[in-house]
């Protein structure tokens, strides 16, 4: 299935069941009141698109109160974007499925891949409702909120999960020029399950909430699911028995999804431009240059915001100020329950290594007997899962990955060989697919004092891919793998500018090439071990920024193309 570019248009299509409750919107007039239309789209040849007071209610009950509450809509400011919201979808899911028909919107047509997808995303979303009342089911049973501690424990399964990058700058020999190239992402995941039809989705979920006698949560979380479909069926005025009930939320939920998905595949069919993105190389450049300009004004002059953004949300940071900051990964090894036990009772009884009970010399003595004995589990590569009950010595971890990077000659050899072994070892999930490494300063840092004393020794000797011994914590011992220091692609001159040329001549010893400074962005990652790079942030934001101009273009477009007239009910 494709990978979205942007989800489209409206949050209706969120897997939430029908709800009115606490809204004082809503009135008990029965079934055909709220099955009323309220706004109309009309079309030149008489055709019609209708939104029902259901539909809208729903709609402004999610999306009208999440822009007052979070956006200081009024509620006339909020009614009038839910109503635009819904109706545009209406006019941009007409003509997608109207293009697909067609032979040249064949790309807009859902594969039998795509519909199974979509089949399991119903039976998912049919899950998550259903434990959405876990919580509740907990304070009223009296019951502990799980540890959310327990939960990053090493039963935790983390895989790799490589960046699916949505489009590359390269080099159009036809037009002399670089462009960027739209990428396929089609790929439906591998599921250990997978559904054909309704009635597979309703038998599974009963088997996993209903009719599963092992848990009782499940069944509880299925019996209240059931009940707030049951009140919004009474207000609505339809009956349905327990069954229908179900299975016509199975149907809601599939067609929420189903018409996302046609939105989605009719907006990328509209943005391709023979393959190439409507978005420029130069547009990318510029926004680029925009990123740094205002970073770099806003960190020069005031660097202990620069020293908070670096080390706290790299995000933030487009521009470096200076090179006293690093990048570091590491794999973290824990204490298991009994040696995290005998640890803190060994730190209270002497103080800490300061004699209080036991003396500092029979302090360390048994503080480096428990760290000898840490050990990690071994995960599987394919699903992150602890393959058996063998666990390797934190100190034996420690030479595999030594070897490994030894045996590794290339900066993107010994990344990768580090990834392999974190996913392998690591019990820290924070740097799992994180967007970026750690962050280390020569003067300031958020880690741990053993870990930042490591990193900078490891820092100071400046050499990429170096790794520290086992560095102990509090939380285990740590492994630290040195990723070079913070710095900005581009330099800025002497006069302030920034040159950023989207194609140029350069003589690569063979002769004259084309280049552009759009591939050095595609070649900047934000995380060496991962494969997003900033180009691939920049151009993301792009289609973000663009969507709605986009968007607004396409509809005013298509109502004059259909002469379309859109009526709102006074009393919505």
């Amino acid at each position: 299935m494709k990978k979205p570019i942007k989800i489209v248009a409206f949050l209706l299509i969120a897997c939430m069941s029908f709800m009115f409750a606490g809204c004082d919107l809503f009135t008990l007039n029965g079934s055909a009141y709220y099955n009323q239309p309220v706004i109309t789209a009309t079309y030149g040849d008489n055709s019609k698109i209708e939104v029902s007071r259901k539909d809208y209610l729903t709609a402004f009950n999610n999306y009208g109160a999440s822009l007052m509450s979070s956006y200081g809509y009024t509620e006339e400011q909020a009614k009038e974007a839910t109503v635009d919201a819904l109706i545009n979808r209406k006019i941009l899911l007409k003509e997608a499925m109207r293009v697909a028909q067609t032979p040249e919107g064949e790309s807009v047509k859902l594969t039998g891949e795509e519909v199974n997808e979509l089949y399991y995303q119903t039976y998912s979303a049919l899950i998550s409702n259903a434990r959405e009342y876990e919580s509740d089911i907990r304070k009223d049973w009296d019951m502990p909120a799980e540890d959310s501690m327990a939960e990053e424990s090493t039963t935790a399964s983390v895989v790799y999960e490589a960046y699916e990058k949505q489009a590359r700058p390269v080099y159009d020999s036809e037009s002399g020029t670089y462009k960027i190239k739209l990428l396929e992402t089609d790929s439906t995941p591998n599921r250990n399950i997978s559904f054909e039809n309704y009635d597979e989705i309703y038998n599974a979920f009963l088997a996993e909430t209903k009719n599963n006698s092992s848990d009782a949560f499940a069944r509880e979380e299925y019996r209240r699911y059931l009940a707030s479909l049951q009140s919004s069926q009474k207000i609505l005025g339809t009956k349905y028995n327990e069954e229908e009930l179900i299975r016509e939320e199975i149907d809601r939920i599939y067609k929420n999804l189903e018409e996302n998905e046609y939105l989605t595949k009719y907006q990328e069919y509209k943005q391709d431009n023979n393959g190439y993105s409507y978005i420029t190389v130069s547009q990318v450049l510029e926004k680029y240059k925009a990123m740094i300009s205002a970073s770099k004004f806003v960190y020069e002059n005031d660097l202990s915001a620069y020293g908070e953004a670096v080390l706290g949300d790299l995000s933030k940071v487009n521009y470096f100020v200076d090179d006293n900051y690093f990048y570091v990964a590491h794999i973290l090894i824990k204490f298991d329950d009994a040696q995290q036990k005998a640890y803190n009772a060994l730190a209270t009884q002497s103080n800490n290594g300061q004699g209080y009970v036991v003396s500092a010399e029979y302090y360390e003595q048994q503080k480096s007997a428990i760290y000898s004995q840490i050990k990690a589990n071994v995960r599987d590569g394919e699903t992150g899962e602890v393959t058996s009950e063998r666990a390797v010595l934190a100190s034996d971890v420690l030479k595999e990955v030594q070897v490994a990077l030894a045996n590794a000659t290339t900066q993107e050899q010994k990344d990768i060989a580090f990834r392999n072994l974190m996913y392998k070892y690591n019990e820290d999930d924070g740097i799992m697919n994180a967007a970026y490494p750690y962050v280390i300063g020569t003067e300031n840092s958020k880690m741990v004092e053993s870990f930042t004393d490591a990193s900078r020794e490891l820092n100071e000797s400046g050499v990429y891919g170096n790794v520290s011994g086992l560095v102990e914590s509090e939380y285990g011992v740590h492994i630290i793998y040195y990723m070079g220091q913070c710095s900005n692609p581009f330099e800025f001159a002497s006069d302030g500018t920034l040159e950023l040329r989207a194609d140029y001549t350069i003589d690569n010893g063979n002769g004259e090439v084309k280049t552009s400074d759009v591939l050095k962005l595609d070649e900047t990652y934000l995380n060496n071990l991962n494969n997003k790079t900033l180009f691939d942030l920049i151009y993301e934001g792009l289609v973000s920024d663009n969507y709605s101009q986009y968007e607004k273009l396409n509809l005013n477009s298509l109502k004059e193309q259909y002469d379309i007239n859109v009526i709102v009910n006074s009393d919505i």
